[in-house]
């Protein structure tokens, strides 16, 4: 499998004029007043300079007023640049750094549909240089990403763009440099989080995830430990045991592991914990058809999860950072696990199954409960676990569950500068009462109402004293309506708010949006 965007993106000193490529993005914006009106940015005005006004009255004719998302490509051959497109993003008082990653992304997107092998990006000089660089470099992979491995026709796998120019004149690009190189890699990490959703299921199996693991670790230097069947049984996670059961594709626990260099007993500990169902047919509460086409993506969380884990060495965190995915097929067979099962956790506490089809917060559980015993004291989890919260916050919105304020604004605030959606919900504790069992210590599903928070307060009873954070994904993790940077099927969610958290516990600093 290869995780890669064949595209080079360049910071680039020459002003957007005077560079030769076959099309260069400009800024249109809005003005100031309560009427959209068109106004040109500096690098814009400057084109239609040389153009004796062609970009502006063809803009005017074709009603361009910079409204955000609304775009005008004007043929110039006559110029070195032979295409210009211009970019609506509202109102310049308004514009932020992070608007970049969709402009950069729409120009990836339209030079590859025109089959060009180049193209320039004027970033504008009003806006702090390294936020700029770095969403910009973000966009342009992203918006050239595409999966493709499995179409045959040329014509559908062929790729066009080669480069991708920032031009950002004045700027010192020694120090934008790494920058960049941060951009880069989280975007590319992103792009490998969604190659593995994407992918099918018979190719995505708990053995594949951890050889993708085990890949990680040796070009990044990271410690990998993997667990077999028969490890994970000596290991007493029987409740991933048991979600793997009903498959021949046996479980596999992925445990990886980044110390920074001066790394001692003091060194603080976070883990990273990621759903890996590869595969979820519901087991004996097996899902309607309509509903299994697209369970391939069970395992978002954890792509997520590993995406982080590719791109960590670029972040540099000065903490000790552990990347744990548990990963099974949940199937039907005469192995599989089965409604009234009573099954004891990793942490003892034992759990009366009333629907296979809770199965994400089963294999959770064990793994939260290792990384409890590591001596972690913050943990994320990322999960697509549940239709209730997709049914509350929408597709595009994940639900954010803590147990502390403090942890569950770090990932809030890394959330809002890495530009993916998160919605705090409540842990309402009298929803527990859902998950008693009067034969184990408690059922794994509540009744209907509240389905995400009850998942969540499942999950919390494997939390100790860490600080937690629980990140319900179903929603964002794929993508039915393609838009700027996300095309349709799996998004990667997750992994560039991971990096910006682990960023703001190391030396490399965060770039606000």
């Amino acid at each position: 499998m290869c995780f890669d965007v064949p595209m080079n993106v360049a910071l680039d000193t020459s002003p957007a004029p005077d560079l030769q490529a076959a099309l260069v993005t400009v800024l249109a914006f809005s003005g100031e007043g309560d009427k959209a009106t068109l106004e040109l940015g500096p690098e814009a005005a400057a084109l239609d300079a040389k153009l004796a006004g062609r970009i502006a009255a063809i803009a005017a004719e074709e009603g361009m007023n910079g409204e955000p998302g609304k775009t005008l490509l004007v043929h110039t051959p006559e110029l070195g640049t032979k295409r210009v497109l211009l970019v609506g993003v509202g109102k310049a008082s308004e514009l932020t750094a992070l608007e970049l990653r969709k402009v950069a992304a729409v120009t990836a997107e339209e030079a590859e549909k025109r089959h060009l092998a180049s193209a320039v990006l004027a970033l504008p000089a009003t806006l702090d240089a390294a936020a700029a660089v770095r969403y910009a470099v973000e966009g342009a992979i992203l918006g050239n990403y595409r999966y493709t491995k499995w179409l045959t026709d040329d014509n559908d796998t062929k790729r066009y763009l080669e480069a991708l120019h920032l031009s950002l004149p004045g700027a010192d690009h020694a120090s934008l440099a790494p920058v960049a190189a941060r951009a880069e890699s989280a975007a590319r990490a992103v792009a490998m989080a969604r190659d593995l959703v994407n992918a099918p299921p018979v190719e995505v199996t708990p053995r594949r995830l951890a050889e993708v693991a085990q890949e990680i670790a040796a070009e990044n230097q990271l410690e990998c430990i993997i667990y077999d069947e028969h490890k994970i049984a000596a290991e007493k996670m029987n409740l991933l045991l048991a979600v793997g059961g009903g498959s021949a594709e046996q479980p596999r626990f992925i445990h990886l592991t980044y110390r920074p260099k001066d790394a001692d007993a003091s060194t603080p500990q976070v883990a990273l914990v990621g759903k890996g169902l590869t595969y979820d047919a519901g087991g004996y509460n097996i899902k309607p058809t309509g509903a299994l086409e697209d369970m391939k993506i069970d395992m978002a969380g954890a792509a997520a999860v590993l995406g982080a884990m590719k791109a960590i060495r670029a972040f540099g965190p000065k903490v000790i950072v552990h990347g744990i995915v548990p990963s099974a097929e949940n199937l039907v067979s005469h192995n599989a696990y089965k409604p009234g099962d009573i099954i004891r956790s990793h942490n003892g506490k034992t759990v009366e199954i009333m629907n296979t089809d809770a199965e994400g917060r089963l294999i959770l559980a064990d793994a939260l409960s290792y990384a409890e015993k590591l001596g972690c004291t913050k943990i994320v989890d990322l999960a697509t676990l549940t239709g209730a919260c997709m049914i509350a916050l929408g597709p595009y919105t994940a639900g954010l569950f803590a147990n502390d304020e403090a942890w569950k604004k770090a990932v809030l605030d890394a959330a809002q500068r890495s530009g993916e959606d998160f919605w705090a919900m409540p842990l309402t504790k009298k929803l527990k009462s859902m998950l008693k069992s009067p034969i184990a210590d408690m059922k794994n599903i509540g009744e209907r109402w509240g389905g995400a928070i009850t998942a969540a307060l499942f999950l919390q009873e494997f939390i100790g004293k860490a600080h937690w954070v629980h990140l319900d994904i179903a929603g964002p993790a794929s993508n039915d309506k393609p838009e700027p940077g996300v095309p349709r099927g799996g998004t990667g969610f997750g992994v560039l708010t991971l990096l910006e958290l682990l960023a703001a516990e190391g030396p490399a600093a965060s770039t606000e949006a």
